[in-house]
């Protein structure tokens, strides 16, 4: 795996950790959860269309959008709950205990979707190793949530 894409991985777990937060505040100014990302997804649908412009011609891509299977645009429906969910979350479990549910719940369902090999992804195989990092996830979990 090449370093610049584990430095660009930990750079966006980074603006997360800021994005997250900021959001959250939004949705307390606002005085609703569901509202505090809708001036922000609005904002990244304007500057992933710039971005891909900016990238080159993408006619025929924008094209191919509507052709997406229906199903993937579940994706955008998850994002919108996943945010309102942080939104509501954070204030009340705090940041930290957030942000370690959140990568243990991406470490385990990305082990299971892996070995089950869905979303167009190689299947892989659950290793001893897999399961011990797992173990240890949980117990990383239980050791900032909770001790």
């Amino acid at each position: 795996m090449l370093i610049s894409y584990v430095l660009l991985a930990l750079a966006m777990g980074a603006v997360m950790s800021v994005y997250v937060p900021m959001v959250a505040r939004s949705a307390q100014i606002m005085g609703a959860a569901p509202m505090g990302n809708v001036p922000f997804f609005f904002i990244a649908f304007l500057s992933s269309v710039a971005i891909a412009v900016a990238s080159g011609s993408r006619t025929a891509e924008f094209q191919k959008a509507l052709s997406l299977p229906v199903w993937l645009y579940a994706a955008g429906v998850m994002s919108a709950m996943m945010i309102i969910a942080t939104s509501f979350l954070v204030p009340r479990i705090g940041i930290g205990p957030m942000f370690v549910f959140l990568v243990a719940g991406q470490v385990l369902a990305g082990m299971a979707f892996g070995y089950m090999g869905i979303f167009g992804i190689a299947a892989q195989p659950l290793t001893i190793g897999k399961i011990a990092g797992a173990v240890m996830v949980i117990a990383g979990v239980y050791l900032v949530t909770f001790k």
